[in-house]
């Protein structure tokens, strides 16, 4: 029998508006520590917390308690559990799994990926590629081949090397156009555009454009689609200072993270049709926070990998509340994928 709360509570969602646009963000290894020390890092500007709409998120994967990136992203971007280390597909049968972004493609939605790390690194990877390891040779080719408008983050000096083209012939070939500075990334225009800067250590935020700033330069340029967007925001910075058990690089990119949240916010509040998700993919490190002897903030870690510990997630617009509660990644999964359809 359904309780009385839960009645409540199935009725809400049932009636959720569909919303026009989806803003997907994930600050990759975030657990609910790095919401604290995202707060202690942002102060009064803190926007994350401001979001009217929380849940909790149990992250598992297919064959493992503790999940990667690689497969914790598949889960939010296609409602499905699967292995270690996979991009996007079935965990039995071995075939792709449809993905949220390639939903939005076929509803004749814009789309776009955006990271700090490799544009072709796991948590962009499983939104646009099919693969049985995040490292496979050929998940850079798949996701030029996705459809996606917009595609950022770094890994420029990755090419050139080792027999890969350079980055405009690889650009060039899959018909965008390439940008690899801060003043093509503001005269950029075309049908199709890649973004490669050269990487900065632990994936922190390049310095002439930050997330914050390629968010807005992403939303920009996928807003103008009549039929509306689904953009995915990530923070790699985040994982990889928390892997290395680094405070201040972690803080640093939690800050980053949270004014493109910002961001994201204000564009929702003025549309007024703007979905805005914000969560992680799994938690990096075992973070908690503590005091010192004179009750000074500090960070303390108890891994420098993985957590099963569950991740918060935030939501804001048309069809926020159905983000509600505790639930699994693969439920985030499913509901970005009924708000794109």
């Amino acid at each position: 029998m359904i309780t009385t709360m839960a009645a409540v509570l199935l009725a809400a969602t049932a009636s959720i508006p569909q919303p026009r646009n989806v803003i997907l963000l994930i600050a990759d290894g975030f657990g609910p520590a790095h919401v604290l020390a995202m707060q202690q890092a942002r102060g009064v500007q803190f926007r994350t917390g401001t979001m009217p709409v929380t849940g909790l998120v149990t992250t598992s994967c297919a064959d493992r308690f503790v999940t990667d990136s690689a497969a914790g992203a598949t889960a939010l971007a296609t409602g499905v559990k699967t292995n270690y280390e996979t991009l996007s597909l079935d965990p039995v049968t071995g075939a792709p799994l449809p993905t949220v972004l390639e939903l939005a493609e076929k509803k004749g939605k814009a789309t776009g990926l955006v990271t700090t790390g490799d544009f072709w690194d796991a948590t962009p990877a499983a939104f646009a590629a099919h693969s049985k390891h995040r490292a496979d040779a050929d998940v850079m080719d798949q996701m030029v081949r996705s459809g996606a408008e917009v595609i950022a983050g770094t890994g420029l000096e990755k090419f050139g090397i080792e027999g890969r083209p350079s980055f405009e012939e690889f650009a060039a070939k899959a018909g965008y156009t390439a940008i690899d500075t801060r003043a093509e990334l503001d005269a950029a225009h075309g049908p199709r555009l890649l973004v490669s800067f050269a990487g900065p250590e632990r994936d922190l935020d390049v310095p002439d454009a930050p997330l914050p700033v390629l968010a807005k330069w992403a939303i920009d340029r996928l807003s103008g689609e009549a039929k509306g967007f689904f953009l995915m925001i990530e923070h790699e910075g985040n994982d990889s200072a928390s892997h290395q058990n680094h405070a201040i690089d972690t803080r640093s990119a939690l800050a980053s993270f949270d004014q493109a949240v910002g961001v994201a916010l204000d564009f929702a509040a003025k549309q007024g049709d703007t979905l805005v998700v914000v969560t992680g993919d799994h938690e990096t490190g075992g973070l908690r926070i503590t005091e010192t002897k004179r009750g000074r903030f500090r960070m303390e870690w108890s891994t420098s990998d993985h957590t099963a510990t569950i991740i918060p997630v935030f939501a804001f617009g048309p069809g926020a509340e159905a983000f509600m509660g505790l639930q699994d990644n693969t439920d985030v999964g499913k509901k970005l994928m009924n708000a794109v359809r």
